[in-house]
């Protein structure tokens, strides 16, 4: 680790990053989100979504949605490799070359079913995995690692600095939380219009995704301590 890793630091590189990637995160956003609010749209839909990904098909799903809701979640791991890759290149910390996607893809399911089962068991191992696997797919696009590699990376970088990237986390999640009753409140002006609702519901939960997909990046860039990456320069 480079040195004590603190709340407001951590916020002021998510905020820094995203100031300077604001037009491809901008971009991932409206396309995830619209893909995401044709899918609801076309009946495809499941109230018990995890952190942007999966979807139900029933009897009233249409075959446009159902086909949005895939190519959705396609987009979205797509989409979510390349916002990563390219916030990592801002910070002259991209060393490792070749693409990586299906590696990130096994990292995001293994990770995020991991800290499923911490949740389901008593909440606090789920969000323990959370914050020590947070810089995960940032090293795995980095470094060029393996899954569980890039896991193990995560986890010893992030020793001691639990507490400071809890807390940083806890206070994007109640901006964005805010910024969902802001939307909702509208929402509720327009209600009737199931169109508009499903475009404002999957904005925000889109832009919660690329939020920690920052948040993620910004962890990674204060914990790193570089040594893998001075080897890999005089490789």
């Amino acid at each position: 680790m480079k040195g004590k890793v603190g709340i407001g630091g951590l916020l002021e590189e998510t905020v820094s990053l995203i100031g300077d990637g604001i037009a491809f995160l901008a971009a991932f956003v409206v396309v995830v989100a619209g893909l995401t609010a044709t899918s609801q749209i076309g009946g495809a839909v499941d109230p018990e979504r995890i952190w942007g990904f999966g979807f139900a098909l029933g009897d009233r799903t249409t075959a446009w949605g159902a086909a949005a809701a895939i190519v959705a979640t396609v987009v979205q791991f797509v989409g979510g490799y390349l916002v990563i890759e390219r916030l990592l290149e801002l910070r002259d910390s991209l060393f490792a070359t070749g693409t990586r996607i299906w590696a990130y893809v096994g990292l995001t399911i293994l990770t995020t079913l991991g800290m499923m089962f911490g949740l389901l068991l008593l909440i606090v191992p789920g969000l323990i995995l959370a914050v020590r696997w947070s810089a995960a797919p940032a090293y795995l696009i980095a470094r060029g690692t393996g899954v569980f590699e890039a896991m193990r990376l995560s986890w010893d970088t992030t020793k001691g600095a639990g507490w400071s990237i809890f807390l940083a986390g806890l206070v994007l999640i109640c901006a964005i939380g805010f910024l969902a009753l802001v939307v909702g409140g509208m929402s509720e002006m327009l209600a009737g219009d199931f169109w508009l609702a499903a475009v404002a519901g999957s904005l925000i939960e889109t832009a919660g995704t690329a939020a920690f997909l920052v948040f993620g990046v910004a962890v990674f860039l204060h914990v790193d301590d570089g040594e893998e990456r001075i080897e890999q320069v005089f490789a």
